[in-house]
């Protein structure tokens, strides 16, 4: 590659990296939706030369800002996509996406789902050999993933674990996420009444904002410095220091862009508002504050919500003494996160379980894999499909899949092609499938996915299947190559005992009716619902 006439030697990481770090660099410096459009710029360059490794790193930053910018469906839907061109033994970007969709979702008020993802997110990441530059990104995700579900003692240690690296930018980038985190975990302990605890984190946040400084001036990042010292006069504002506070703030509130997706830019107005509130200001405050927390609710920032309304209480009580709305504003601030914190622990439980049964399956996957499993896509194959019928205590709704033409495919473009086509078509199945969703290689070019009993879940996963394949970027694997399926639905009910007979009177229906479509149930599409059900396939 050249840059101005000058040569760029080309990185491990793909041909085209260097547009996937203009991309990226863009999200760092806060401005999350000319990040977006970078990545949507970028994409098709890397998909049409076949640069797997900078595509998908242009969704996963694409993912990123849409988080920042409070779009958490479009982000959990950029992750999918990453799911979708990754394969199960690529531990790194399933990592990354799933983690991705944890944190979504957890702001999306998505618990139980966030919580499968965490859980896949965290075994994939022990997969990748440590100290590798996969390993601290994938291990950075799944601790911001930990600190969306309020398990800052988890997210902090993994972070720690990375500050050993070498690379000055990339421990900036680890300790910039430590600094918030500290930040996070004070407010929350002082929205809960919790003074000396919360001390304790708003020290570590002044030690950490001052380390993030450091580190910016070492990597010529000036506004990563300005942040810092917003950071730092957040927390000299809680330590009792509010001049000094209000000092560094506007000494550095010129050195960085005052992006609505910033936390910096919210803490700056938590500063600000507390000095107008202190002058009598107290209309200026009231404007900063309500701008805090409108911006902390787009960002789905539960906590800072909280500190916001905390901060609207007090400015109250300044104006008009203790009243009775003074209380309905604390109770606000604490309400919904004393929930959020009471399950903590539960959330813990559920990942430690989560993963003891992961490891109980990985180790029955190992022992039973030659028997069970399909060895072109890797999927299960007709032992596992009756293996699991037979097993499951109530009927399950199956989904039956079938290749649209697929002789043609072989004739026309070799069977090497369509083997291809098959395992591409395997990995879209995984990403568009729960966790808990068993997913086979029927035989030839039929896929069979069985769900939970539940007519409009299975509608949802054929629906996804439905659209992912077609919409799949077949011309990339050779040129004029388009590849749809039929898809019928059965699920258990009074008519019929085996909805696997039903799916496939559904999908012979299907094939009469002109094929590329879903037949079996009347579609009830929920747009909720749909990004509710997200995959996550265990492999």
């Amino acid at each position: 590659m050249t840059t101005a006439g000058t040569l760029v030697p080309v990185r491990e990481f793909g041909p085209f990296d260097e547009l996937s770090d203009q991309a990226h660099q863009h999200y760092i410096d806060g401005f999350a939706e000319r990040a977006v459009a970078a990545c949507r710029t970028y994409q098709p360059l890397a998909r049409a030369a076949g640069d797997m490794s900078t595509l998908r790193f242009l969704l996963y930053t694409e993912s990123i800002s849409l988080m920042e910018l409070g779009r958490h469906g479009d982000a959990v839907d950029a992750a999918r996509t990453i799911l979708s061109l990754s394969g199960p033994d690529d531990h790194v970007w399933r990592a990354k996406a799933l983690a991705m969709v944890a944190e979504a979702s957890t702001r999306e008020g998505q618990q139980s789902r966030a919580l499968g993802a965490l859980a896949e997110a965290d075994w994939a990441v022990s997969a990748v050999p440590s100290g590798s530059y996969g390993h601290i990104s994938a291990s950075m995700a799944v601790a911001l993933a930990l600190r969306s579900v309020t398990l800052f003692e988890h997210a902090d240690e993994r972070l720690c674990e990375l500050l050993h690296v070498e690379d000055d930018w990339i421990r900036l980038l680890v300790v910039h996420e430590l600094t918030e985190l500290a930040a996070t975990w004070a407010v929350s302990l002082a929205l809960l009444g919790r003074t000396e605890d919360a001390r304790v984190e708003f020290l570590t946040t002044l030690e950490r904002s001052l380390h993030m400084q450091r580190l910016g001036w070492r990597t010529d990042s000036p506004a990563m410095v300005a942040r810092g010292e917003i950071y730092e006069a957040f927390a000299l504002l809680n330590l009792g220091e509010p001049e000094l506070a209000l000092g560094r703030a506007l000494a550095a509130k010129d050195r960085f862009q005052h992006r609505r997706e910033l936390l910096e830019t919210q803490l700056y107005r938590l500063v600000t508002a507390h000095a107008a509130t202190t002058d009598g200001d107290f209309a200026r405050a009231r404007e900063l504050l309500r701008a805090a927390v409108a911006d902390a609710t787009a960002n789905g920032r539960e906590a800072w919500v909280g500190m916001g309304l905390e901060a609207l209480a007090e400015v109250d009580v300044a104006e008009h003494g203790h009243t009775p709305a003074t209380a309905i504003w604390r109770d606000m601030a604490r309400s919904a996160l004393a929930r959020l914190w009471s399950e903590r622990e539960g959330r813990f439980t559920a990942l430690q379980d989560r993963d003891h049964i992961r490891r109980l399956t990985a180790e029955t996957d190992r022992m039973g894999r030659v028997v069970l499993q399909d060895p072109l896509t890797g999927l299960g194959n007709r032992r596992l499909l009756v293996a699991t019928l037979e097993a499951s205590p109530r009927p399950m709704s199956v989904v039956f899949i079938d290749v649209d033409n697929f002789k043609s495919v072989n004739d026309q473009y070799s069977h090497a092609v369509g083997d291809e086509v098959l395992r591409r078509i395997a990995q879209v199945l995984r990403a568009q499938c729960r966790a808990e969703d068993v997913i086979v290689r029927y035989g030839g070019d039929e896929f069979i996915v069985l769900t939970a009993h539940d007519d409009r879940r299975a509608r949802s996963v054929a629906e996804r299947v439905h659209r992912a394949i077609r919409n799949h970027p077949w011309d990339e694997l050779e040129r004029g190559l388009t590849v749809t399926v039929s898809i019928g639905v059965g699920v258990p009910d009074a008519s019929t005992e085996n909805p696997l007979v039903a799916a496939d009177i559904a999908l012979i229906t299907a094939k009469r009716a002109g094929r590329d479509q879903v037949a079996g149930l009347e579609s009830d599409d929920d747009p909720a619902d749909d990004a509710a059900s997200v995959a996550l396939r265990r492999d």
